[in-house]
């Protein structure tokens, strides 16, 4: 039988197993009962298998054979060549918390939406242990000083950050912050602004990893919507506007349009060339960090002159990814475009060096859709082309499916055993894809 889809349909294959559906009221009541039955079961898996207990924040991979964490055993007799480079931690600790801000800040949103929804009280308490994680993170980084955020690898202190850790947790708690407790507030307004004084101090320059130094500078682009954030709850401190304005100009054009900056330097690498294409990688960190950035600016300065100029932004990425999700519901890591029609298509399926992931699918297809229903709030001409791929991905994506890389055989052997994770990312950003999802429809219905 084939799966039909809850989504355009209303109805669910096996629903009534799946969650006891009660008897039908009328075609649409029943259709939102079995579509909010499914966004339960993934939600209530997530709670289960990716919570880390001892702090409260989501795991970034599973093992996806045992459905726990992954431990030191995982790695025996593989070949591994790990991008971090990180030497006094295990890979294992590494793949436990690599990006828990972002899967924190991801179901920590999610949560949020789903009590707005449905009312749901145990919603708010989990946004709130959320909370209690991304402190937990915040405590330990008092190791440097105020405000740091660093990598928890091993649920320990290290001195590895990056922004995209820090946009993400921010989003979930200023999502959060209307329902919290006046004490959980007060913790918010200290860690949002301390988190962005931090780099304010350094003048956005701290190291990545072995790759860049402490002197580097991180990309401006992704720090006027940080400000923003900062400013909104300073009491008044005029630091973080005054520096938002002064960075302003940086956001004029999104941080990672890959396809369109390559198509105007015209400068094809020889593996471009090979192929006779321009090559797009990381399409899904893409649309989201650039799309999150834009939608914090037209959301806190609806009014501010270049708010056109950052939905043209939000139409760009989107015109960069949307040919990336394949008809399982995955998507691309890697697209080509042909240089003759501007055609997408797959990369070959070979690995001609250890660094790239060659095409292989991945569920981050869930952030591809995430960041498009987030771009439909400010870009609503969009949602033909967006829709339809979000509902694909909602349907076809079930808990197991909802990888950090499959398809080994793309990758060189040192790359490989990225292909056995069960990904934070995938699952946080199908709920949270789900919950924007319902709400448009839910204003659609309204109108």
């Amino acid at each position: 039988m084939r799966k039909r889809d809850i989504f355009t349909m209303g109805v669910c294959l096996g629903a009534a197993a799946i969650c006891g559906c009660q008897a039908m009221k009328g075609q649409a009541d029943m259709n939102k009962q079995e579509k909010e039955a499914y966004a339960m079961t993934m939600q209530q898996q997530c709670e289960t298998y990716f919570r880390d207990p001892e702090t409260g924040l989501i795991f970034t991979q599973l093992d996806r054979k045992t459905l726990k964490p992954v431990t030191d055993d995982y790695f025996k007799g593989m070949e591994v060549d790990n991008f971090y480079k990180i030497t006094e931690r295990t890979p294992a600790e590494v793949e436990m918390h690599e990006n828990f801000g972002m899967c924190t800040g991801s179901y920590m949103t999610s949560e949020v939406l789903r009590y707005e929804q449905t009312g749901a009280t145990e919603a708010l308490a989990n946004a709130a242990r959320c909370l209690q994680g991304l402190k937990f993170a915040y405590d330990l980084g008092k190791q440097l000083e105020e405000g740091y955020f660093p990598k928890v690898y091993g649920r320990k202190f290290s001195k590895e950050t990056s922004t995209d850790q820090v946009l993400y947790a921010l989003w979930g708690m200023d999502t959060y912050y209307p329902y919290a407790s006046e004490e959980e507030q007060r913790l918010i307004k200290t860690m949002i602004t301390s988190m962005i004084r931090f780099w304010v101090k350094r003048d956005y320059r701290y190291h990545y990893f072995s790759y860049c130094p402490d002197d580097w500078q991180w990309p401006i682009m992704r720090f006027p919507a940080l400000l923003l954030l900062a400013d909104k709850y300073a009491d008044g401190d005029p630091t973080f506007r005054k520096e938002y304005e002064r960075l302003l100009p940086h956001t004029a054009r999104p941080e990672n349009c890959q396809l369109d900056n390559a198509r105007k330097a015209n400068r094809p690498n020889d593996y471009e060339i090979a192929n006779q294409a321009w090559c797009t990688v990381n399409g899904a960190d893409r649309i989201t960090m650039d799309v999150m950035n834009y939608a914090i600016l037209l959301k806190n300065d609806p009014n501010n002159p270049m708010a056109e100029t950052w939905k043209a932004g939000i139409r760009l990425m989107w015109d960069e990814v949307k040919d990336s999700i394949d008809p399982d519901g995955r998507y691309y890591a890697m697209v080509l475009y042909d240089f003759k029609t501007g055609k997408a298509r797959r990369t070959p399926g070979y690995a001609v060096d250890g660094t790239a992931n060659h095409g292989a699918k991945s569920g981050w297809s869930t952030m591809v859709t995430r960041g498009a229903m987030l771009a439909l709030e400010f870009c609503p001409e969009l949602a033909d082309e967006v829709l339809p791929k979000v509902r694909l991905v909602l349907e076809k994506l079930k808990f197991e499916d909802c990888s950090y890389y499959d398809e080994p055989e793309r990758f060189a052997p040192g790359k490989r055993y990225l292909t056995g994770f069960l990904s934070g990312d995938s699952v946080t950003n199908w709920l949270w894809t789900y919950r924007l999802y319902e709400r448009w429809c839910q204003k659609e219905q309204q109108k």
